[in-house]
């Protein structure tokens, strides 16, 4: 039974919080009538509303209407932050990005959960997976699906060379070059180094790999200013400067990077785990069979596997909305193990721990299994100024790739940037 549906016993559901937009348990209203969702659509064509049908089967008195966000987070992010601010109640839940916890929270453009959710609802996630929902204590979304970055490379062109797979950015390098001097391919490596997200996306991960930092432990200063990160952001630089990656990769983003790759131009490439179901879809790439999928590259020096980003994105609930009770009821099933198996079955990774490792699940889906074990790190999004601070990473190093200054100056601007973000006089 649902804690929000028996409204007279939400009290027993959780504790409740102290932010400004707590809405009272009693007070969230019956789990029926209309809610609109509003979310980047995401898996194949279709699972949205397949998702939507599967929900209002099992709960008839709830009708959902899915509403198509623009598929840029930024953009997402400042409509969702006019909207909600403004008190406005057309949209009762969304899906929010894995680093936007900490700033909804502070703006209070998210509901307080722990109060209508049963206590030990948090225990069906990953324990770090729930983490990220948290801000000052309370958590303010629920995890909806987990992303994580893998490393996509040509198997059949490291077989024709007998070469391994690079377990190293450096050796990635080296064999990138060899394949494209024997002219197999025109690119040898393609991410998403672009003047946006991404870019701190594949820093942190870079950069972690070697075992730097962008943000002290504490979060209370900028770490990026290393030799660490010097030597990680020169070869990142190095990689475009010798031929490696194009040019034109200060550009590129997840679309661009894994057209590059699907149409057989690069040896290697990054990006989030969808990019093994599009590598093998006859419709839209030209490697099929011939992609092959592992953890992301170390540097020289430190050990295991890189780290992914952590990825995915939540469900959160407008404060504003009048149907509170309706948008909680959505919530929880979509976080439960039917609509969690729908994601997985569609080549989406799923949050929910039982539903992550099924054993059935990922003999079919390679990606789960893939995602359960690669290690994680998290983008420094604790600070409700995380969109400063990334914003004082990706376009400071994005400057460095295109060569219009230093590895060194780019990391010292991005450095002051961010302590500006931390003390709270980011613009």
């Amino acid at each position: 039974m649902y804690c929000v549906i028996t409204v007279l016993l939400a009290t027993a559901c959780g504790g409740s919080g102290d932010g400004s937009a707590a809405v009272e348990p009693r007070a969230v209203g019956p789990a029926k009538g209309s809610v609109t969702w509003y979310a980047i659509n995401f898996g194949p064509e279709g699972l949205p509303q397949k998702l939507i049908d599967a929900f209002e089967d099992k709960h008839p008195g709830i009708t959902v209407e899915y509403q198509p966000a623009p598929n840029n987070t930024d953009t997402m992010r400042a409509t969702l932050t006019t909207e909600i601010s403004g008190g406005s109640s057309a949209i009762d839940i969304y899906n929010g990005d894995i680093v936007w916890p900490a700033q909804f929270g502070d703006a209070s453009l998210a509901m307080p959960l722990d109060a209508h959710l049963p206590d030990d609802y948090w225990d069906r996630f990953p324990e770090e997976r729930a983490r990220t929902t948290e801000y000052n204590g309370e958590h303010l979304a629920a995890p909806l699906y987990s992303d994580a970055g893998f490393l996509y490379y040509r198997k059949d062109l490291l077989e024709k060379h007998d070469l391994p797979v690079p377990k190293t950015w450096e050796e990635l390098a080296e064999t990138a070059a060899k394949l494209q001097d024997a002219g197999d391919v025109r690119y040898g490596y393609v991410g998403q180094w672009a003047n946006y997200e991404g870019l701190t996306v594949n820093w942190t991960e870079m950069s972690a790999a070697a075992g730097g930092r962008t943000v002290s432990a504490d979060g209370e200063r900028p770490a990026i200013d290393s030799d660490t990160n010097a030597r990680v952001l020169g070869f990142m630089r190095d990689m475009i400067k010798d031929g490696v990656a194009p040019s034109a990769t200060t550009s590129f983003q997840e679309p661009q990077s894994l057209q590059t790759f699907l149409e057989g131009d690069a040896a290697f490439h990054r990006n989030w785990a969808h990019g093994l179901g599009e590598s093998d879809n006859p419709e839209v790439s030209h490697v099929v069979g011939k992609v092959g999928m592992s953890p992301l590259p170390s540097f020289e020096g430190t050990d295991g596997p890189g780290p992914s980003a952590s990825g995915g994105w939540n469900m959160m609930v407008n404060p504003h909305s009048d149907a509170l009770g309706a948008s909680l009821a959505f919530l929880e099933w979509m976080t439960g193990p039917d609509a969690q198996r729908i994601l997985a079955e569609n080549g989406v990774i799923p949050a929910l721990d039982e539903v992550l490792n099924d054993r059935g699940l990922q003999q079919d889906n390679p990606a789960l299994a893939a995602a359960a074990d690669v290690p994680v790190v998290s983008r420094p999004s604790d600070t409700p100024r995380y969109p400063q601070v990334s914003h004082g990473v990706y376009t400071n190093l994005n400057g460095a790739l295109a060569g219009s200054v230093t590895p060194r100056e780019a990391l010292g601007a991005a450095s002051d940037e961010i302590r500006r973000a931390l003390n709270g006089r980011a613009l």
